[in-house]
């Protein structure tokens, strides 16, 4: 058995190490403070700590789920001037646009480099992947302007690869970087988050799809099957 992080399990109490500890307000609802000690920082964190995305830098999101309609809110906290999100699920571009989302493309009816170039000739600054899938990589290699990076984040299957041309990433300067936990500061970024959610700057409230008790996991690692939902919450012990 692994422990995530030093801190998974399902309990109705933890021994936590301190180091593993971030403070959040009182005031800060349970079901949304769950939330951003992993798909937040990781979304936004990619976005502001990873890429440090600045004011009118354009940026696309593959994925909407859970961790890139983070990333979404995280684009519009940095001031990206265009957020382009490209997902397969029209229940999930509709989410994108609450959160903050300039464009949507839907994947299963519009070719996304296309759709892309259309909207930024001159190709993107910054290209996040949240799905971790070969096709989706290599796309978002494609999109990028000269010197735009591509940052991978989601996790498909732990063998997959991508290719690179060496002369077109010499000539257009591109960069390909891995993000693991959005480069946080948990003891720092935590409680940002939360004083952002409170300002009403931050959107955690459309995250929580379904609340559950600590009896009812498994109907919640379920209901997860639905890919309409973003974020199946513990709340009652």
């Amino acid at each position: 058995m692994f422990q995530g992080f030093g801190l998974g399990g399902f309990a109705e109490r933890a021994l936590i190490h301190e180091n593993q500890l971030a403070v959040v307000p009182k005031e800060m609802p349970l079901a949304q403070a769950a939330l951003l000690g992993c798909g937040v920082v990781t979304g936004a964190g990619s976005v502001l700590n990873t890429a440090n995305v600045s004011a009118g830098d354009t940026v696309v999101i593959f994925g909407a789920g859970g961790v890139g309609l983070n990333a979404v809110s995280g684009a519009r906290i940095a001031g990206a001037s265009r957020i382009i999100v490209i997902d397969i699920q029209a229940k999930r571009l509709d989410e994108a646009k609450r959160f903050g989302a300039t464009d949507v493309i839907d994947s299963t009816t519009t070719k996304p480099i296309d759709a892309v170039r259309d909207l930024l000739p001159g190709g993107a600054d910054h290209v996040f992947d949240f799905v971790g899938l070969k096709a989706v990589a290599e796309q978002g290699l494609t999109m990028l302007g000269v010197g735009g990076g591509l940052y991978l984040v989601g996790v498909a299957k732990p063998e997959v690869e991508i290719g690179m041309n060496i002369f077109n990433a010499i000539g257009g300067q591109k960069r390909v970087q891995g993000v693991n936990f959005g480069s946080t500061n948990a003891k720092h970024d935590i409680p940002m988050y939360a004083q952002l959610y409170l300002q009403g700057r931050m959107n955690l409230d459309d995250l929580v799809s379904r609340k559950i008790s600590l009896r009812d996991v498994n109907d919640g690692y379920a209901a997860l099957k639905d890919g309409s939902l973003t974020r199946v919450v513990v709340t009652s012990f």
